[in-house]
């Protein structure tokens, strides 16, 4: 008996049902199931994720409708059908997604940079006229515009790889 033969038997006996797996396309979304149709037929109450419980560190991955899913029955028939798998996602949710959508790093580093080159090139002019001093008892008279320079110490770009987690991605 060859290893993958044995292991299928092995599963087989070990398993208190016939497992299937099969194709179909999302029609609607409701929550943390779907309705998917596989052929003619058109079944609802599908689970988008392994278990219906709600807990803190769950990921919810919602198909696109029209989009191809692959599902699993863990019953042998058309009862308890989870998504396994999908072709395009809607929307991923993790961990009840409480700390809000992930961040555009590109664009959150261009707006950065654009701040710090603003701040690194920033002059003030003063107009002529009186420039009240500190510490002293009368003000100092400026007969012709001041510039003052911009900052001593420039501020450095940032780079996205100080703050990127690139394990997940979007």
């Amino acid at each position: 008996m060859t290893p993958e033969k044995r292991l299928a038997d092995n599963i087989r006996r070990i398993s208190p049902v016939a497992l299937w797996i099969t194709q179909g396309v999302v029609e609607s979304v409701d929550g943390q199931t779907c309705t998917v149709s596989i052929g003619e037929a058109t079944f609802s109450g599908i689970r988008l994720r392994a278990s219906l419980t709600d807990r803190e560190r769950q990921i919810l991955l919602v198909p696109k409708v029209g989009s191809a899913v692959t599902l699993a029955s863990l019953s042998g028939d058309f009862n308890d059908m989870v998504v396994v798998q999908v072709d395009e996602v809607e929307t991923v949710t993790v961990n009840g997604g409480k700390l809000g959508g992930l961040v555009n790093i590109e664009t959150l580093t261009e707006k950065i940079n654009e701040l710090v080159e603003a701040f690194n090139s920033h002059t003030h002019t003063i107009t002529p006229g009186t420039i009240n001093t500190t510490g002293s008892a009368a003000a100092q008279s400026n007969p012709s515009p001041v510039t003052v320079p911009a900052v001593g110490r420039k501020a450095r770009k940032l780079n996205r790889k100080d703050y990127e987690d690139d394990k997940i991605t979007h």
